[in-house]
């Protein structure tokens, strides 16, 4: 599997991750979670919310650490039509 092949699944990955921390952002924090006082109704709920938001970024922060990104020449060469990896050393 080429790097970039690699790259585009890891991106896949990332996404998927930053669209649950999103979700739980959105859902938790949207509509009416304070109340008259201008306090959360449910703070624990928040907490929970934010607690699984970040899970999810961390989760897309340890793909994107582990992958190697593609380079310019790599980019180049399979534009060029090659299907062999270019060392990026």
């Amino acid at each position: 599997m080429s790097s970039i092949t690699k790259a585009a699944d890891a991106t896949d990955q990332i996404q998927d991750h930053v669209g649950i921390a999103l979700d739980r952002l959105q859902h938790g924090f949207n509509g009416r979670i304070v109340n008259g006082y201008g306090i959360y109704s449910d703070p624990s709920m928040r907490r929970s919310d934010l607690i699984e938001a970040q899970k999810a970024i961390e989760a897309a922060l340890s793909v994107m650490r582990s992958t190697h990104w593609p380079t310019n020449a790599e980019y180049d060469a399979l534009d060029q039509g090659s299907e062999e990896p270019v060392s990026s050393t």
